[in-house]
C-alpha cells in the first residue's frame, strides 16, 4: 500500500464571496460551505499520493480562487 497524503484548505469571508468559490471547486473534491456568525468558511478536502502532487493540486486551486476572492 502507497503512502497517502492529505491537506484541508480553510478560506473565511462573506456568504457572496464563498459561494461563488464554491462553484469553482473541481469535480472530485469534498468540500463544504458553512455559514458562520460572521460570514461563512470554505473548507476543501485535498489528497495525493505523495507530496508533490498534493502541492500541485494546492498551488491549482489557489490559482484557480485567486481572481475571485473579492
Amino acid at each position: 500500500m502507497g503512502e497517502n497524503y492529505s491537506t484541508n484548505l480553510e478560506w473565511r469571508g462573506a456568504m457572496e464571496i464563498g459561494k461563488r468559490l464554491s462553484l469553482l471547486v473541481p469535480e472530485g473534491f469534498h468540500y463544504e460551505l458553512v455559514d458562520e456568525e460572521e460570514g461563512c468558511k470554505l473548507s476543501i478536502e485535498v489528497q495525493a499520493n505523495s507530496l508533490e502532487e498534493l502541492r500541485k493540486i494546492v498551488d491549482d486551486l489557489l490559482t484557480l480562487f485567486s481572481d475571485n476572492d473579492q
